[in-house]
């Protein structure tokens, strides 16, 4: 009897997990076709037809123009810098935070991590404040030579585009190459040195052939970063210097050529898709290689020997390595908090900027007050963040929803399907996202009134990739055993999922919730694209005011981005590890 009243229950309750899923891929996908597919639908049309008929003229027209050759081969060209100097910088700092374990190791790497989610328009402030002509760098040069030239000039000049580059994206080769190091098998290299190989062989031969696939998965990730730089380009390039995105922001916007930067938008589309189809492959043989594996480096302190003098210079250069990285990476940030309390002029508070963001001093330029900027970045990355969570825990839902662990893990149709439509959006960028939006809603209500639900709709897009890997990471994490015992003993699916599922992904959703709500807080291209009247964010009013006379106010509210990121750090460093991958 009560095996029967089991059977009945689990077909009950298989019914039942069945008509959820379905219900769920209705509502993800449905998500996905309005709010993408749709948009993405209107690119094609523009780039690819005229008067409903279809034409390759647009396409040939915009691939032949030697300005955008140029500037096609210009954004190969600086990511591929950026991608190296990130990898010769990123790997040997790597294998440090690997090797050695020491008293705020995980502060530092999430600390160092901050730039990846700021503003870019952020990162350029700190740039302009520290490397500007009238930044601290050149303050201290002239104060000690007496001569004006800037030692860097970041405007206008490919250097200061590959500087702001590797500051922006050097911390995810770090984190990304921490793994891999990990991962090396220790017999392997302690059986090579007992046959007399020499450790230039072991690198190559050993060390090389194990983290290879860490190290590509990571530089294709930088790589698309750069690939679709934005703001960065924008304003660092000038003139001369333009990604593909700057271009087509600049063919849409200025020039009102809708025909020639939706066919740009499809070209970096399939480059971009491209791109991430690779970092998948790659990203999924690093899990591959990695199961099963115990770590060889980690819980080594950082000590200094008597004896091994070689050892000891070795240490002093790593750590003295470590330490320029830090400089590095938290001298703009450093310097954009002091510049918010210098006064622009005799007789100013230091207190100024933040005064200002109670004025209305600034309307006419940033088209609403600095606080209501304040309030419309906190309002659209909160809403992000609850889009998101929902929408990456339907993802995760179908994508892990039977009981199988990942080694005996077969993928069905469903799961095949649903990540092939979740690569057109890893893979698109801001830009691109926004131009469907603005095609397909541009002559509607929800555009003309209430742009502020496509501002949101974009981030929240752009951050499904971060938050249900977080997700996916916890929930990888349970026992499958659990679930079939509780299963067996004739537990609801409901039940299971309270009980055993959400407090092993808890972490994840808050990991991935503050993921959403710190890209949100950063996101300048989709929203400088779309935004309308008094929609404006504090990204977007600081990108009005950094050219102005003074930039106490733009780094005040800058330094209100800066904040509340490293809250959103300090809580993610309590709660979980950061996931970088897409």
């Amino acid at each position: 009897m009560f095996s029967a009243n089991l059977k009945k229950r689990a077909r009950v309750d298989s019914g039942l997990n069945k008509s959820i899923i379905v219900l769920v891929i209705l509502a993800f996908g449905s998500f996905l076709i309005l709010f993408f597919y749709a948009p993405l639908s209107k690119i094609f049309q523009f780039a690819l037809t005229e008067g409903n008929q279809l034409t390759f003229s647009y396409f040939i027209e915009t691939i032949t123009n030697p300005l955008n050759i140029s500037f096609l081969l210009f954004t190969f060209a600086q990511a591929f810098l950026s991608m190296i100097i990130c990898l010769i910088l990123g790997i040997p700092a790597g294998y440090f935070f690997a090797k050695y374990d020491f008293k705020g190791k995980n502060l530092i790497l999430n600390l160092m991590t901050i730039p990846f989610v700021l503003p870019a328009i952020v990162v350029l402030l700190g740039f302009i404040v520290v490397y500007g002509e009238s930044g601290w760098i050149n303050s201290i040069w002239t104060g000690l030579t007496g001569i004006n030239s800037p030692i860097i000039e970041i405007f206008g000049t490919f250097e200061g585009i590959l500087i702001a580059h590797v500051f922006y994206n050097l911390s995810v080769i770090i984190r990304m190459t921490i793994p891999a190091w990990k991962s090396v098998d220790i017999e392997q290299i302690n059986v090579a040195k007992s046959l007399g190989a020499s450790n230039w062989f072991i690198l190559r031969k050993v060390i090389f052939p194990q983290i290879i696939n860490y190290l590509v998965s990571a530089a294709l990730l930088v790589f698309v970063y750069t690939f679709n730089s934005f703001a960065i380009v924008l304003y660092l390039g000038e003139v001369r210097f333009q990604t593909l995105e700057v271009r087509i922001y600049k063919l849409m916007k200025s020039s009102l050529d809708f025909n020639g930067g939706a066919t740009l938008a499809l070209i970096q589309l399939i480059l971009n898709t491209i791109i991430i189809v690779l970092y998948l492959f790659f990203e999924s043989r690093t899990r591959q290689m990695a199961e099963g594996k115990d770590g060889i480096f980690g819980n080594e302190k950082i000590s200094f020997s008597k004896k091994n003098w070689r050892k000891n210079i070795s240490m002093l250069l790593f750590i003295t390595f470590i330490f320029t990285l830090m400089i590095f990476t938290f001298s703009p940030i450093i310097a954009i908090v002091i510049e918010s309390f210098q006064p622009y002029a005799d007789g100013i508070s230091p207190f100024w900027g933040y005064q200002q963001l109670f004025s209305t001093e600034y309307m006419p330029l940033l088209s609403n007050s600095p606080l209501r900027l304040l309030l419309n970045t906190l309002l659209f990355a909160t809403l992000t963040t609850i889009l998101t969570l929902i929408l990456s825990i339907f993802l995760v839902f179908v994508l892990r929803n039977r009981y199988q662990s990942l080694k005996k893990y077969r993928r069905s149709l469903t799961e095949n399907f649903v990540s092939y439509i979740i690569i057109l959006p890893m893979a698109t960028s801001s830009i691109t996202l926004a131009i469907g939006m603005f095609l397909l809603f541009n002559n509607t209500t929800i555009y003309l009134e209430y742009v502020w639900v496509l501002i949101v709709l974009t981030h929240v897009l752009i951050s499904i990739p971060f938050a249900s890997r977080s997700i996916l990471s916890a929930y990888n994490r349970i026992d499958i055993e659990m679930l079939n015992v509780a299963s067996t003993l004739g537990a609801s699916r409901f039940r299971i999922f309270a009980k055993i599922e959400f407090p092993y992904i808890f972490r994840g959703i808050v990991v991935g919730g503050i993921f959403a709500f710190a890209i949100s807080l950063g996101e300048f291209a989709a929203s400088n694209f779309l935004v309308r009247g008094e929609y404006g964010t504090l990204a977007i009013g600081i990108s009005k005011l950094i050219k102005t006379q003074t930039l106490q106010l733009p780094a005040t509210m800058a330094s209100i981005l800066v904040l509340i990121t490293i809250i959103c750090f300090l809580v993610i460093q309590k709660f979980g590890d950061i996931e970088l991958k897409v």
